[in-house]
């Protein structure tokens, strides 16, 4: 994400969605209320005769809405902002749909709280970390899966076909390898080739015969989408791409289940967590993506006494993990009774 304007006393932002997963940042910094402003388009006005004949062009056209609801689905390339017009040549009072996607200018006006303006201001620093595409194999099974700011993308499995180990040919594994190499040639993406066994080289070697040089091995003790997870808390994703925002968000929620298994300092689920701020206690929160909208009051009460605010999404494991805790908890600075 691109910041092209910025003026903090009239609390406006324009922005430039460069990736997918900006429309994901957005989505959890848009909230009900806020004016967002974008090129679009509408049905040219025209006389009622020409609209009854159903001859109504599209126009384009600057429109500011003030949003109702937003909308992200993952692993697309949109975000949906709905909303009702109040700034436009025509249609002032109707309802319209501004879509967020790469390429998009969006000019945002809303009261801007702490967390929301880290978040975007990571978004920015975090756009020129590359995605990573990972290949977690062994001799039977091959996930291809694309790593995102904000989750874990399956885009293939590619079973071997080979009967049992005693009937396996170089004939076969070729072609099973062909088949892998089909599915990532085009990725103009890092590729991280993880597995138990020797698998991995093997399939190395074969690509490298094809000319394929962006590529980095490393060894798991599982295939598939639990070598995927394996790979990501364990930080060999993070090395390879810089600190991505999942792999940090994983690590926050590993943290905090080793803390409530040691009794440490830690309050989790709306009430302790609320009991913490009130007292002053808590030097961290982390909420899920799904709570963030409903529990802004709690959150900035904890920010005007100094706590970070982490969102996390649901959208990988960590994040249902905090949703199986009551979606929210803290990192406390001391006990509380």
């Amino acid at each position: 994400m691109k910041i092209l304007h910025k003026d903090m006393k009239k609390g406006k932002i324009k922005v430039l969605i460069q990736h997918m997963d900006d429309c994901w940042h957005l989505y959890n910094i848009l909230e009900k209320g806020d004016l967002v402003s974008s090129f679009t388009y509408r049905t040219k006005k025209e006389r009622d005769d020409k609209l009854r004949a159903g001859k109504g062009e599209k126009e384009g056209m600057y429109v500011t809405i003030e949003v109702q609801s937003v909308s992200f689905q993952k692993f697309s390339d949109r975000l949906r902002i709905h909303g009702i017009i109040v700034e436009a040549p025509q249609d002032i009072g109707a309802h319209h749909t501004l879509y967020g996607e790469p390429g998009k200018e969006l000019t945002i006006c809303k009261e801007w709280k702490k967390h929301q303006i880290d978040r975007l201001n990571e978004a920015v620093k975090e756009s020129s970390q590359p995605m990573v595409a990972v290949l977690s194999m062994d001799d039977d099974k091959a996930t291809i899966a694309i790593i995102h700011q904000y989750g874990v993308e399956e885009i293939a499995t590619i079973e071997s076909g080979r009967a049992g180990k005693l009937y396996e040919s170089k004939s076969t594994e070729r072609e099973y390898y062909g088949n892998i190499f089909s599915k990532i040639k085009d990725m103009d993406i890092p590729l991280v080739i993880i597995g138990p066994g020797f698998a991995k080289e093997n399939f190395a070697s074969f690509i490298k015969e094809k000319g394929a040089k962006k590529y980095i091995i490393e060894g798991t003790g599982h295939a598939g989408m639990v070598g995927v997870h394996e790979a990501l808390k364990r930080g060999i994703i993070e090395r390879i791409a810089g600190e991505m925002r999942m792999s940090k968000e994983i690590k926050l929620v590993e943290d905090l289940l080793q803390k409530i298994s040691k009794n440490d300092l830690v309050a989790y689920g709306k009430d302790e967590v609320e009991k913490a701020i009130d007292v002053g206690a808590v030097k961290e929160i982390l909420i899920t993506h799904e709570m963030v909208r409903e529990e802004e009051k709690i959150l900035e009460k904890a920010e005007q006494m100094g706590a970070k605010v982490h969102v996390i999404s649901t959208f990988h494991e960590g994040g249902e993990k905090l949703a199986s805790l009551g979606g929210i908890a803290a990192f406390l600075r001391y006990p509380i009774h």
